[in-house]
């Protein structure tokens, strides 16, 4: 059996990588960033695309052109534009003419939900798949889910970047009215993307709460890192994490413009501190973010052993 993958970002996800070494193992797996790469299909049995936006309109070409079938798996980047733009009818076609749509998390579902008539709800979900985005095995070799429990000082955590910028400013605004309540707190800014693997191992223990409540310029595998290292995290509603783990599980939803539901939820977290530790440790081992088991879930979704 060969697979075609349409990958047009593939740089910005080592972790393909990781799933494609498990899939040439038991497949041959041919790898294109557009469909025009492409000069030979007669071997092709099934094409994945791997954004809705980016690759799904060549592999609907190519199903509509070559009658190849494909999968599409839609991705943070595609929740962004889910959510901020219209979307013209094609790009239903990607979704409605799939074989298997793969869904990065159960909130995806819900916002895509809201913008379909009943019945092409029905059609989509009724071939859908949720598989997140795989965790690193550096992560897995280095579990760190035990932590020390007593919060005297709380050091906060969050991403910088050009595009947190406004959701930065509120959190600054909810330091501010931390330290009105006499609270002894502290932030960290980081850039993960200039970071080794090791330095960021390291950052997160160093810190009790990763604060990212942005909705851009995030991706699901930060908040899982930071959880592999037994840190609470506080994230964007409608977010590519929110509804991965129920609210109060492992940290908690907000909205990234409210400094006031930020500092809340910070109190919240330092008052149960204890009790959402012993939570995060029962995630153990994060399993569903694993590559081994996603790429077993990928081997079902191609109708391989």
């Amino acid at each position: 059996m060969t697979i075609l993958h349409l990958y047009k970002n593939r740089a910005e996800n080592p972790g393909f990588e990781e799933l494609l070494q498990r899939l040439n193992s038991v497949m041959q797996n041919v790898v294109v960033e557009n469909a025009a790469l492409l000069q030979d299909d007669s071997n092709i049995s099934l094409t994945h695309a791997h954004s809705w936006f980016e690759d799904g309109p060549d592999a609907l070409n190519l199903k509509l052109e070559r009658n190849i079938p494909y999968v599409v798996s839609l991705c943070d980047e595609d929740l962004l534009r889910l959510q901020k733009f219209s979307l013209k009818s094609k790009r239903f076609d990607v979704l409605e003419q799939a074989e298997k749509v793969i869904f990065p998390n159960p909130m995806f579902q819900n916002i895509l939900a809201e913008k379909l008539s009943n019945k092409l709800a029905d059609q989509i979900f009724s071939h859908s798949w949720i598989i997140y985005n795989g965790l690193m095995p550096f992560w897995f070799q280095h579990l760190r889910l035990a932590k020390p429990v007593s919060l005297i000082h709380t050091r906060l955590l969050t991403l910088e970047n050009n595009e947190t910028k406004s959701e930065l400013s509120e959190i600054k605004k909810a330091m501010n009215m931390l330290r009105k309540r006499n609270l002894d707190v502290d932030l960290t800014t980081f850039d993960g993307s200039k970071m080794s693997e090791m330095e960021r191992m390291e950052l997160y223990q160093k810190h009790d709460v990763l604060v990212v409540p942005s909705l851009s310029g995030v991706k699901t595998t930060l908040y899982v890192e930071a959880l592999s290292q037994g840190l609470p995290v506080i994230y964007g509603k409608r977010g590519c994490f929110d509804g991965i783990f129920q609210d109060g599980i492992s940290g908690f939803a907000v909205n990234g413009h409210n400094a006031s539901e930020i500092m809340e939820k910070i109190v919240l977290i330092s008052e149960r501190y204890a009790t959402i530790e012993q939570h995060i440790a029962s995630l153990h081992p994060l399993q569903s973010f694993n590559y081994d088991e996603i790429y077993r879930q990928y081997l079902r979704i191609y109708d391989i052993g």
